[in-house]
């Protein structure tokens, strides 16, 4: 099914739900990505060498952070994962949204001559599969902190493992983007799971439909400044609107 338009969003959401009945998490990004954790990215080099990669990684942001965010989290693995997440290193962590609008925002922003795709995940079912549970997991579980402690050198064994975890919210971007995420114990590509046919949904975005549907969607207040409430972005936004006309007088 392709999405060029928000009524077609309107319907793949429709489709969506009846099928998983329980609530659905919503990722958009160009098509040519891997569905997989930052950190897992074979752009990172090789395999053998990923975890020290992940470590050292973690750990030099880890040292920066602490000067530069009056608020971090030390001592939460799980937070400050998070929050390394949305600041943009890789890691393993993949940002999902419960918003299909805001995961649409994500999907079309950029790469116009690239498809775009909007990928629909059953975060209950995919811990069934994972963890014989239908609970949306706590990241400070027995069986799943682990998960969060590798990336920190302090893990007690490794766990190759996805999760669909719950994590609090300590940053307004997390709060505004209705963050959700999973977490990559194995880097196998989520499209690529044996069992992800009764988890995972994917609906295509032609590439020469983006436009339209970032325009829709500033009709609908999903905006670049919304997403990221910072100076820097209003400011992006502002030039962007000016270049389609978009500004009028107050």
């Amino acid at each position: 099914m392709e999405i060029n338009n928000l009524h077609d969003l309107l319907n793949a959401v429709e489709k969506t739900e009846k099928s998983f009945r329980t609530e659905v998490w919503w990722r958009g990004q160009t098509q040519s990505w891997p569905l997989m954790a930052g950190i897992h990215r074979p752009d990172l080099g090789a395999d053998e060498n990923r975890s020290q990669c992940e470590r050292d990684l973690t750990i030099r942001f880890l040292h920066g952070a602490m000067t530069r965010h009056t608020h971090w989290p030390e001592g939460d693995y799980p937070v400050q994962l998070a929050m390394m997440q949305h600041y943009r290193l890789p890691t393993r962590l993949l940002d999902w949204t419960e918003s299909p609008l805001i995961a649409l925002f994500f999907a079309v922003q950029n790469h116009d001559d690239e498809p775009g795709v909007l990928w629909a995940l059953n975060p209950s079912a995919l811990n069934f599969q994972e963890f014989r549970t239908r609970d949306l997991l706590p990241p400070y579980r027995e069986d799943v902190i682990g998960l969060f402690q590798a990336p920190f050198g302090v893990a007690k064994k490794d766990i190759h493992r996805i999760a669909s975890v719950v994590i609090r919210h300590v940053d307004v971007r997390m709060t505004v983007q209705l963050s959700a995420f999973t977490v990559h114990g194995a880097n196998t590509p989520l499209n690529k799971h044996c069992g992800k046919e009764s988890f995972l949904f994917k609906y295509e975005i032609p590439s020469k439909s983006k436009q339209l549907l970032r325009l829709e969607l500033i009709g609908m207040g999903i905006r670049e400044s919304n997403i990221f409430p910072d100076l820097d972005h209003l400011a992006d936004e502002l030039r962007k609107m000016a270049k389609l006309n978009l500004i009028t007088g107050l």
